[in-house]
C-alpha cells in the first residue's frame, strides 16, 4: 500500500477525555437507569392496554424505517444518540439527513466510538462537525422538538417495536440521558486519520467510497461534476494500489485496523 500515516492533529487530551469521561460517564448510567425505568413503565402499560401518552411508531424493522421516514419532514430538531450502525445503514441515513437537513431540520447526532467499526468511525468522520458527535452513549435514542421521545418498545410477535412516548416523567428522564450523553460529546470530525498523499477531498470520497454504490451519487452528495469524482476516485485507487472499489475497500479496512489503538 502507498498510504503512511501521518502524525494526527493533536486532539490527543481532548478526545481521550471525552472518549473517557469518568465522572461523565457515571452520569450517563444515571441518567440512562432513569430512563430505562421509565420505558419499562411504558410498555408495561401498553402490553395491558392500558392508557398512556405513547404510540407505536412500527413493528419490525422495515416497517419503523419506513414509518419514521414519513414522519422525518415534519421533524423541526432531532437529537439523536445511536449506540451502533453498519456501513449499509450509514449508506442509507446518512443521504437522508443531508436532504432533512438542507430542508430545514436542525439535528445532532451523537454515536457511541466502542459500538463502531473503524470504517464507520472513518465515514462519520467526514460528516458536517456541527451535526456529528462521538460520545458515550450506550443506549440509542431519539429526541423530536424536544415534545416526543423514540425508544425501543416491547417485542410483540417476536418483532421489534420503536415508540413514541410524550408521557411527561419519561420525557423528562430522555432529556436527562439527552444532556449527561451531550457532555461527553466531541466532533466526529476530530477522529479523522491523516493520510500522507490523501487530499481532505479525496478522503471525503474514500468515505463516500463505503456508503455510495455510484460516482453520480458522491457527485451529487458532494456538489461535484461526476468528472471530478472519477478522477478522484482513479487517484484514490491508485494511493490504495487497488485495480477495484471492492479491493479498495479490502485495503482500507485492513489500514484502518492498523492505525486504529
Amino acid at each position: 500500500m502507498k498510504l503512511r500515516v501521518l502524525p494526527n492533529m493533536d486532539f490527543s487530551t481532548y478526545v481521550d477525555s471525552a472518549r473517557y469521561p469518568g465522572p461523565g460517564r457515571i452520569r450517563v448510567l444515571d441518567q440512562l437507569a432513569q430512563l430505562q425505568t421509565e420505558r419499562s413503565r411504558i410498555s408495561r402499560a401498553m402490553e395491558r392496554g392500558q392508557r398512556v401518552a405513547a404510540r407505536i411508531v412500527g413493528r419490525g424493522t422495515l416497517a419503523i424505517n419506513q414509518n419514521m421516514a414519513r414522519e422525518v419532514p415534519s421533524w423541526r430538531t432531532l437529537w439523536s444518540i445511536r449506540n451502533s450502525g453498519t456501513i449499509g445503514q450509514l449508506a442509507v441515513s446518512l443521504p437522508n439527513n443531508t436532504v432533512a437537513m438542507e430542508n430545514g431540520l436542525r439535528m445532532t447526532s451523537i454515536w457511541h466510538f466502542d459500538g463502531l467499526d473503524p470504517e464507520v468511525r472513518l465515514v462519520l468522520s467526514a460528516e458536517d462537525p456541527a451535526a456529528y458527535f462521538f460520545g458515550y452513549a450506550p443506549v440509542q435514542m431519539k429526541i423530536i422538538d424536544d415534545a416526543e421521545v423514540f425508544l425501543d418498545g416491547p417485542t410483540i410477535r417476536g418483532e421489534p417495536t420503536v415508540i413514541a412516548v410524550r408521557d411527561a416523567a419519561c420525557l423528562d428522564a430522555a432529556r436527562g440521558y439527552w444532556e449527561a450523553v451531550r457532555s461527553t460529546m466531541y466532533p466526529c470530525a476530530a477522529e479523522a486519520p491523516a493520510v500522507d498523499g490523501l487530499s481532505e477531498r479525496q478522503r471525503r470520497v474514500v468515505t463516500l467510497m463505503l456508503t455510495c454504490s455510484s460516482d453520480e451519487e458522491i457527485a451529487r452528495r458532494l456538489g461535484l461534476s461526476v468528472r471530478t469524482v472519477r478522477t478522484e476516485v482513479a487517484a484514490v485507487l491508485d494511493l490504495l494500489d487497488a485495480p477495484t472499489r471492492f479491493v479498495a475497500g479490502v485495503r482500507l479496512r485492513e489500514y484502518l485496523s492498523a492505525v486504529t489503538v
